[in-house]
């Protein structure tokens, strides 16, 4: 069975409609409407396929990131991000990209003793342990601030890319005031 969120996204690149957030211009409105069709009154058709989406056939698509955050924006209560981001738990941790991309752009947003939050900040710790993935290691520790202090493993691995990374050692100086010096 396809997911209607995946069907409005492929129409929205075969169309060309804007998926940009915040657009300027013309507002994504094609893409927006669409989405608002989906969603009904109370936005439980978009917040239902939000949540049964799947990550792998999602991350397929190009440019696939601006209309997942538009269609998260669109969310008209704001519990129902919570809902859709504890239903994709379990579907993170066989897709960090998904997993990395979900945790800085929306996950970094809730309140910092949000239990949902929390929940992706563990999974997503693990996973960097697990795979030393740059990304996932610098959102981390751009997500967490200077609470990344508190989790020496991830500290040792963003020390170990900033001695020859530059964005990493802007990384750590930013959200940890480290410096670290290039190798």
């Amino acid at each position: 069975m396809s997911n209607p969120l995946i069907d409005i996204i492929k129409k929205a690149r075969e169309q060309k409609w804007c998926t940009t957030p915040y657009c300027t211009t013309c507002g994504s409105r094609e893409y927006r409407n669409s989405l608002k069709d989906l969603a009904g009154s109370l936005g439980g058709g978009l917040a239902n396929a939000l949540a049964e989406i799947n990550p792998h056939e999602l991350i397929s698509i190009p440019d696939w990131q601006d209309a997942l955050r538009v269609a998260i924006i669109d969310l008209p209560i704001s519990l129902q991000v919570e809902g859709v981001l504890k239903s994709w738990l379990p579907k993170i941790t066989d897709n960090i990209f998904f997993a990395d991309f979900a945790l800085y752009k929306i996950v970094r947003y809730l309140p910092p003793d949000n239990e949902i939050r929390n929940k992706w900040i563990e999974l997503c710790m693990s996973m960097a342990l697990n795979t030393k993935n740059f990304s996932l290691i610098e959102s981390l520790l751009l997500v967490l601030r200077h609470k990344a202090l508190d989790h020496p493993d991830i500290i040792l691995i963003a020390t170990e890319y900033a001695k020859t990374s530059a964005q990493m050692r802007r990384a750590l100086h930013n959200a940890c005031n480290l410096n670290v010096p290039e190798a």
